[in-house]
């Protein structure tokens, strides 16, 4: 299927399919400032002149408007550099509680790297602190920020899911997303999604790699656990959206997980590469459900996880996927935000590719945000990818800039920059 062009980015997303719909006010537009010149005087006749040979006064240009953010962005990309392009294109990770270390700021700056991921469990956020690891977090982001020698803002994300998924510890417990199911209130769920909000601002946090929309048949019999919503695809998608406003309420980006759904397998893409052989029919109707909503109603991004689906695509997980990313994600249900891969570290992506090869087949199945955690030596070979296959004409540059503009986008709507 033809893929689509960079010049319908903004365009609104009118598929149907969900029963609830959430319109997103466009930001206002400026007045127009109009700009008239003056005109000359008209100009007396010579003696020797016929009347009808006269001057007629200067016409009146036509008037110009100051240019749309759109505009300021596409022209802000056009200015980049390849390489500024290729880093904003990657979310990497680090080891370290207190500050980065030197061999990642060094990666940060010399590769000009947009988006950083955290991890809990004392590896980046710990919880142990009087106030739940908040405040050390805070100070960490904040070095991460200085290190950087971008003038474009960093995204910086982790994954506050409730339940076993919370990173900090909080002063209220979090219900797991089985509890939001079985509740089926969606306040309850808005309500605790803009709390998570409020404390991921606080720590420096603008990304929330949240909800988790994977459906299953027998979610207790599943090794997802109580990380999924409800084995009822209308549940799933109606606390899955609440869970996005809520991050929305507090300026936080979401990031929906894992497309097109892990409910299919019951085998972790940590350890190995699962396998359906599900069709495209049954998927629509069950597994991708609650994604559509959510990229009808507001998500910001997804997450696509490293899954075989033989009978669509025998070929490529569903992270390198050109079936999957642009006719599904794309084309199909036309959701026009970030779209992330699962971390290259997982052993369900690396026992099929290698890694430089898989960072370039992502990018061009459609893929824009590449995440890899706290392995530099990987991150290493992701970025020599895609410096070689840009160099050589495999990606163009076209390409970048469509990915690099959806980025750019996101950062423009939970930061201060502006361009």
């Amino acid at each position: 299927m033809k893929r689509l062009g960079f010049g319908i980015l903004l365009c609104a997303l009118l598929l149907t399919g969900c029963q609830k719909e959430v319109s997103l006010s466009p930001e206002p537009t400026q007045e127009p400032i109009v700009i008239i010149a003056a005109t000359d005087a008209p100009i007396a006749p010579a003696a020797t002149e016929s009347p009808a040979l006269t001057a007629s006064p200067s016409p009146t240009p036509a008037p110009t408007s100051e240019p749309t953010q759109q505009e300021r962005l596409l022209s802000y990309i056009a200015g980049m550099t390849t390489e500024e392009k290729i880093g904003q294109m990657c979310m990497f990770g680090f080891s370290g509680t207190k500050s980065i270390s030197s061999e990642f700021a060094e990666i940060l700056r010399t590769y000009r790297i947009g988006s950083v991921i955290l991890f809990g469990q004392g590896k980046n956020i710990t919880n142990t602190p009087s106030d739940g690891g908040f405040s050390q977090c805070q100070k960490l982001t904040d070095s991460i920020r200085a290190a950087s020698e971008s003038e474009i803002p960093l995204l910086i994300s982790t994954d506050v899911e409730g339940g076993s998924v919370t990173r900090f510890r909080w002063s209220k417990t979090l219900d797991s997303a089985r509890t939001l199911g079985n509740k089926h209130n969606t306040t309850r769920a808005r309500d605790q999604f803009a709390r998570i909000g409020e404390g991921l601002i606080r720590a420096g946090i603008n990304v929330d790699l949240a909800p988790v929309l994977d459906v299953a048949p027998d979610p207790t019999d599943h090794f997802l656990g109580k990380r999924i919503i409800s084995s009822n695809e209308d549940i799933a998608a109606e606390i899955g959206i609440a869970c996005i406003d809520g991050l929305h309420d507090a300026n936080v980006l979401s990031v929906v997980k894992h497309f097109p759904g892990h409910g299919a397998v019951n085998t972790d893409s940590h350890d190995r590469t699962p396998v359906s052989y599900k069709s495209l029919d049954s998927l629509r109707a069950y597994d991708l459900y609650p994604f559509e909503c959510a990229f009808q109603n507001g998500a910001d991004g997804v997450m696509v996880g490293h899954l075989l689906f033989e009978a669509i695509d025998d070929e490529h997980i569903a992270s390198q996927s050109y079936v999957f990313i642009t006719e599904l994600i794309r084309e199909e249900f036309g959701f026009e935000g970030i779209v992330m891969s699962d971390d290259f570290r997982m052993a369900g992506l690396r026992k099929q590719v290698s890694l430089d090869q898989a960072a370039v087949q992502f990018v061009l199945a459609g893929g824009d945000l590449i995440l890899c955690g706290a392995e530099h030596s990987y991150q290493r070979m992701i970025l020599d990818g895609l410096y070689a296959a840009v160099a050589d004409g495999t990606i163009p540059e076209e390409r970048l800039n469509e990915s690099v503009y959806r980025i750019l986008s996101a950062k423009l709507r939970v930061t201060d920059w502006t361009v």
